[in-house]
């Protein structure tokens, strides 16, 4: 496959990572809350120049950590799962995927 095919589908030195997570919240925990973390959550993946995609409701909330252009770091990685470990009062499990390939890895 010639560079700029692998460039558009984003395959081989183009291949672009992330990663997913999936946090269940308390039953008890208030909306309120809920928002809060995830405003939190925003601000520190802004922060990195991360993104986020996926959804929430009031004791669940998952989603696919990604950047706009180029590849999530393992060290990147780390620190969201670090942010999730220190900002999980409110939280009954996390859990945190591995890196994957952001467009082919499903």
């Amino acid at each position: 496959m010639k560079k700029r095919l692998r460039k558009k589908l984003h395959r081989g030195e183009f291949r672009e990572l992330g990663f997913s997570f999936d946090a269940k919240f308390k039953t008890d925990t208030e909306m309120q809350v809920v928002e809060a973390w995830l405003q939190e959550l925003a601000s520190l993946l802004n922060s990195h120049s991360l993104e986020m995609g996926g959804g929430w409701n009031s004791n669940v909330c998952g989603g696919f950590i990604t950047r706009e252009r180029g590849s999530v770091t393992p060290e990147e990685q780390d620190i969201v799962r670090k942010w999730f470990d220190e900002h999980g009062q409110n939280l009954e499990s996390i859990t945190v995927g591995e890196l994957k390939d952001a467009w082919y890895g499903w």
